[in-house]
C-alpha cells in the first residue's frame, strides 16, 4: 500500500512543476483552473495556494476559512487538501499533454466539459485524477472524457456513412436490414427486430442530433421498443457520431408510435412489434 510520502512523490512525478517545492524544471508552465463540482463552471488562476490564501475570506472558500487563516505558502498540500474537501472544488492543473486533478472521494466533477472546452479530448492526453482523501491515484486518457460511450470495435462507419450521405438516394439494398439494429419491431421480409436502410434514411432526412463532441450530425442506428421485464417495455434510440465514434443512448421518446408518424414515410413503417418473442400487429398513426 503507498504511504503519504510515496503518494506526495507521485504527485511530483506526474504533475512537473509540482504545488511541493521542487528544483525540477520544465519547458512548459503549468495552467491551473478550479472546477465547481456541482455547477461545473471553471475558473483558472495563477497559483492555486496563493491564490486560497488571498480568497480565504470569500464566501467561495468559506467552508474553509478557519483553517486557510492558520496556514501559509509552506503548508501547500494541506492547503489544496482542505480546498477540494471542504469546498465543493476540484483543482485541475494543465501542462502540455499532461492533466492532473485533484479531487475528494470517489466523486470527482463531470469534467467533460471542461475537457471539451480546453480541446482535452484526445487520446495522447494523459490524465491523471489525484484522489485526496484516499491519496490513491487513476490513471486515464483525454479521449475518456467524451460525451458518449466509444462504439464496438467492428461499427461499420464507413457502411454508415456512405448510406447517410445517400440519404435522398434510392438504393437496390435499401430494403435490406442495417446490421447493428435490434429495435424490438419488425418488417415484413427481415429477421425480427431488423431496420431497413430504408426506415434509418428516411429518419435521417428530418434532420439529426448534434454529436456533443464534435458539433456535427449524428446517425440514428436504432429505434424501436424493447422487452425490459417480464411486462414493461422501454424506447430504445441510439445514435452514433461518425467522427469521434461515440454512440448515444437514451433518447426520451415517450411516444414511440408518434415519434415514427412524423419522422418516417408510411411506406417503410414497421408492421408489427415484438412482445414475449412474437410478432403483434403494429397500430401506427397516420
Amino acid at each position: 500500500m503507498t504511504n503519504r510520502r510515496e503518494f506526495l512523490q507521485t504527485i511530483a512525478a506526474i504533475t512537473g512543476v509540482s504545488l511541493l517545492p521542487t528544483n525540477r524544471l520544465t519547458t512548459t508552465a503549468p495552467t491551473f483552473f478550479f472546477i465547481h463540482t456541482n455547477s461545473e463552471d471553471s475558473f483558472q488562476i495563477a497559483n492555486p495556494v496563493q491564490w486560497c490564501l488571498d480568497h480565504a475570506h470569500k464566501p467561495i472558500l468559506e467552508r474553509a476559512s478557519d483553517g486557510l487563516r492558520n496556514l501559509s505558502t509552506g503548508d501547500s498540500e494541506r492547503i489544496i487538501r482542505l480546498v477540494v474537501r471542504r469546498c465543493g472544488l476540484n483543482l485541475v492543473e494543465v501542462q502540455s499533454n499532461q492533466v492532473t486533478i485533484h479531487h475528494w472521494s470517489q466523486h470527482p466533477a463531470d469534467l467533460k466539459p471542461f475537457f471539451k472546452a480546453s480541446e482535452l479530448t484526445r487520446s495522447e492526453v494523459q490524465v491523471t485524477l489525484l484522489n485526496r482523501k484516499k491519496e490513491t491515484a487513476t490513471q486515464k486518457t483525454g479521449d475518456d472524457f467524451l460525451y458518449g460511450q466509444p462504439t464496438a470495435a467492428d461499427f461499420p462507419v464507413e457502411l454508415f456513412t456512405s448510406k447517410w450521405q445517400n440519404r435522398y438516394v434510392n438504393e437496390s439494398d435499401d430494403g435490406q436490414a442495417s446490421p447493428t439494429s435490434n429495435s424490438g419491431l419488425a418488417w415484413d421480409g427481415l429477421e425480427d427486430g431488423q431496420i431497413p436502410w430504408a426506415a434509418l434514411k428516411s429518419a435521417w432526412r428530418q434532420g439529426g442530433v448534434v454529436c456533443q463532441n464534435c458539433a456535427v450530425p449524428t446517425f440514428l442506428v436504432n429505434f424501436g421498443l424493447r422487452q425490459v421485464g417480464m411486462f414493461h417495455r422501454a424506447s430504445c434510440f441510439e445514435r452514433v457520431c461518425g467522427a469521434c465514434q461515440r454512440s448515444f443512448v437514451g433518447d426520451l421518446v415517450k411516444d414511440v408510435s408518434g415519434w415514427m408518424a412524423a419522422n418516417l414515410d408510411a411506406e417503410v413503417r414497421p408492421g408489427f412489434e415484438m412482445i414475449w418473442g412474437k410478432r403483434v400487429k403494429w397500430k401506427s398513426e397516420s
